[in-house]
């Protein structure tokens, strides 16, 4: 079992006014447990709480409270009149493949002169580009609107406007302090303060774009709910807080990728072996995503654009078939990395004195760091950044943990970076070789500074406490309720205190642990993903143990059948 599992820190929700659940419970028929949950999260009256459980697309925010909305739209619309050619430049994950393919196939649909580039993530890296700058002028684009990326590319504008382009960027990442010279820059994060909307995913500046545009030219908005779909993978995919606009957004996108006309996608959900079932931002983060990001991620993006925008069958299948061989492909390369990184970790990282882990080969490949770097996060709950060198430059990726915010402490080593942008949870970064190692001892001494021992054990919050004789298709029912979960929402974790183990518990798949547990009454099925290495612990006679868990559905021979996904357990009476 990972370190992470290892040394959770249980932490429960402090008790919301007893009164105050009671009413909560009445007022919904809620389950008094339901109640006690939102009442938790902040969801205190009968009001928040069904404004919460029923969001409507009347509640997202005007588009043009985003700043330089109105500048924006205004050059699309000149360019759509003189049937300029405009180019998308999009990013080569997730958010900037479905942000590209949106804007793409609302211009298209508007009659515009449209082309759109990702850049080859092994060649030119993240974000605008000279090489993709002058492919623009090749193909005769007088404007450049950039999607999820551009907020950093000061240079990269300059060299646009030399050549003739106008820049329009849209994007969701943390500015510098000196912004680029483009015509207009739709960014929530330009904003003095917060904006109301919340933390915008890229694809989600890039639909609220859309919007603009549709309104000014009195276009009938309720057409691009057809490409929420696309709003709700790329918002899912980058772990961006499912609350505000993105819940909205997300939960309206949900109910149409289930209903999803584009064949790509139906093609893409087909391979996945998910077809008929419920689709959630789990089968989302774990499933589909990772299959639209392995092309960018091994080389070439453009393979993902097509399958989102073909309205071919045919073709549309071939492409979600290579899509999951490419898929299988990356998973080989993620696994083979992360064994190199756990062997440099044991040589050259002191777990007990470094609060954060910075590793660099020349034999990684620049794809899969980033999944790779998360995983290590997983295990052992520190800033991490993996970098992939290649001859005289290295490519980086970070992830970070609650408490440190990455994109800071990168902007504190800048000096040593050739190029850098992200947010608070997840970076990219260029570097010479030959700075790899004062970056990595500025950036541990900046983590030393920032976080504290405390911070390095991951927390378990626990929303309530229940029985298992509360557990039943109604709180199911309701509990879905709550759904999309993510960052900010994440999925209702209970505890259950002393039970007993019912019949032989085992190992099946991955290291995965599945017993059943039970009380006084009802027997549930338990699964454990990655605890197969508490398997001699269960079979201990007579232990009994405390469960943290979540209750959901699983989906196995045609049925439906309730079950809990166990977060953490410790013996009863005393911790693991």
């Amino acid at each position: 079992m990972g370190l992470s599992q290892m040394k959770l820190k249980w932490e429960l929700r402090p008790e919301p006014d007893q009164r105050v659940v009671n009413q909560l419970a009445t007022e919904l028929s809620f389950p008094p447990v339901v109640a006690k949950i939102l009442a938790g999260r902040g969801l205190d009256t009968k009001s928040k709480a069904q404004e919460f459980l029923a969001p409507s697309l009347e509640n997202l925010l005007d588009p043009f409270l985003l700043p330089d909305m109105q500048k924006g739209v205004e050059r699309i619309i000149r360019a759509l009149k003189d049937q300029e050619r405009i180019m998308i430049f999009g990013d080569y994950d997730v958010d900037g493949i479905t942000s590209t393919s949106l804007l793409f196939l609302v211009l298209n649909k508007l009659g515009a002169e449209v082309t759109y580039y990702l850049p080859n993530r092994l060649i030119e890296g993240y974000g605008l580009s000279e090489e993709g700058v002058l492919e623009a002028k090749r193909r005769g684009v007088g404007l450049i609107v950039s999607v999820d990326c551009g907020i950093t590319a000061t240079e990269e504008v300059s060299f646009a406007k030399s050549k003739g382009i106008d820049t329009i960027i849209t994007d969701h990442h943390e500015p510098k302090e000196i912004l680029p010279e483009a015509w207009a820059i739709i960014n929530p994060k330009t904003i003095e303060g917060e904006y109301p909307g919340g933390e915008l995913s890229g694809v989600g500046v890039a639909f609220k774009f859309a919007q603009a545009i549709y309104r000014s030219l009195g276009q009938n908005e309720e057409d691009l709910e057809d490409h929420l779909d696309l709003v709700a993978l790329g918002t899912a995919a980058d772990i961006v807080p499912l609350v505000g606009e993105n819940r909205i957004l997300t939960k309206f996108g949900m109910d149409q990728i289930a209903k999803t006309t584009k064949p790509g996608l139906k093609s893409l959900i087909f391979v996945s072996g998910i077809l008929g079932q419920t689709i959630g931002t789990g089968q989302v983060v774990f499933i589909l995503a990772p299959r639209i990001n392995a092309v960018g991620r091994l080389g070439d993006a453009d393979l993902a654009i097509k399958l989102l925008t073909t309205k071919d069958e045919s073709k549309a299948s071939e492409m979600a078939r290579i899509l999951d061989e490419e898929n299988r492909r990356r998973k080989d390369i993620d696994e083979t990395t992360l064994k190199e990184a756990l062997d440099l970790i044991e040589r050259d990282v002191d777990l007990e004195s470094d609060k954060a882990i910075v590793l660099a080969s020349p034999g990684w490949h620049q794809g899969v760091i980033g999944i790779v770097a998360s995983r290590l996060v997983e295990r052992f709950h520190r800033p991490t950044i993996m970098i992939a060198i290649d001859g005289d430059e290295g490519k980086g990726s970070a992830r970070s943990i609650p408490g440190f915010h990455l994109y800071e402490a990168l902007s504190q080593c800048e000096e040593y970076l050739s190029k850098y942008g992200g947010h608070k949870y997840a970076a990219g970064l260029s570097i010479s070789p030959h700075n790899i190692q004062p970056f990595r001892d500025k950036f541990k001494r900046i983590s030393e500074k920032n976080l504290s021992s405390d911070d390095l054990v991951p927390k378990l919050l626990i929303d309530a406490e229940m029985e298992l004789e509360q557990i039943n298709p109604e709180l199911v029912r309701v509990l879905d309720k709550l759904a999309p979960f993510g960052p900010q929402n994440m999925r209702p974790v209970f505890l259950t205190r002393n039970l007993s183990i019912w019949g032989e518990p085992y190992v099946v798949g991955n290291n995965h642990l599945r017993f059943r547990v039970k009380k006084t009454g009802p027997v549930f099925d338990c699964i454990g993903f990655g605890m197969g290495d508490l398997l001699k612990l269960l079979l201990m006679k007579g232990v009994r143990i405390d469960l943290a868990y979540v209750v959901e559905t699983n989906f196995w021979n045609d049925t439906y059948k309730i079950q809990l996904r166990v977060k953490d357990m410790r013996v009863s009476n005393f911790m693991i």
